[in-house]
């Protein structure tokens, strides 16, 4: 009994802190699952500047994070984000899968009206490929940055979904340079 009293306090302090923050309805924690469209392209293969697309396909992951009201319409905190990639280029003998995409970084939003938000993040971004050529296979990641511009609504007191469109340059792998590029939806939860 007494551990549940503990715990059902534990769970309550997120919302008693956003009551207290001036009606600034999008602080707090939130977790999200997310389903993207992306394109993983490498460049400066031939020459300075060429671009090729890897493929296009979709990834599919979640995001934590945890934003910090700046008065009643702004906000600003962490978050890490994790994608498993299904995008993958074969010529029947050499094949390339990217398979994920780890990102962290610092998120900034401003509300529209009661519902709304737009929002940016900006970040570290760590992407993973395979390699094989026949029963050779490797795997090596690349890091580098990362950032996204998007719009949140709220549907009702703490669900939301999102829209969301993204660069990131995950540097070289393999001696290549890698980028990513994607767009993609999010329903989340905010405590």
């Amino acid at each position: 009994m007494i551990v549940a009293a503990i715990l059902a306090a534990g769970f309550a302090s997120p919302a008693f802190a956003q009551e207290d923050d001036a009606g600034n309805a999008k602080a707090g924690f939130r977790i999200e699952a997310r389903a993207v469209y992306e394109t993983p392209t490498v460049s400066s293969i031939a020459q300075n500047n060429d671009v090729y697309k890897v493929g296009s396909a979709v990834a599919w992951g979640g995001e934590a994070g945890f934003d910090v009201a700046v008065g009643s319409s702004f906000v600003v905190g962490p978050y890490v984000t994790f994608e498993k990639s299904s995008v993958e280029a074969s010529d029947g003998i050499d094949t390339l899968k990217v398979k994920d995409n780890l990102g962290a970084g610092l998120h900034l939003g401003y509300a529209i009206g009661s519902k709304g938000q737009i929002y940016g993040k900006v970040g570290y971004a760590k992407l993973r490929v395979e390699a094989q050529s026949g029963a050779l296979r490797a795997t090596e990641s690349g890091s580098g940055f990362q950032g996204a511009v998007g719009y949140e609504h709220g549907f009702g007191e703490q669900f939301y979904g999102r829209v969301e469109f993204g660069y990131g340059d995950n540097g070289r792998i393999g001696g290549i340079n890698f980028q990513r590029r994607h767009a993609g939806v999010a329903l989340g939860v905010r405590f």
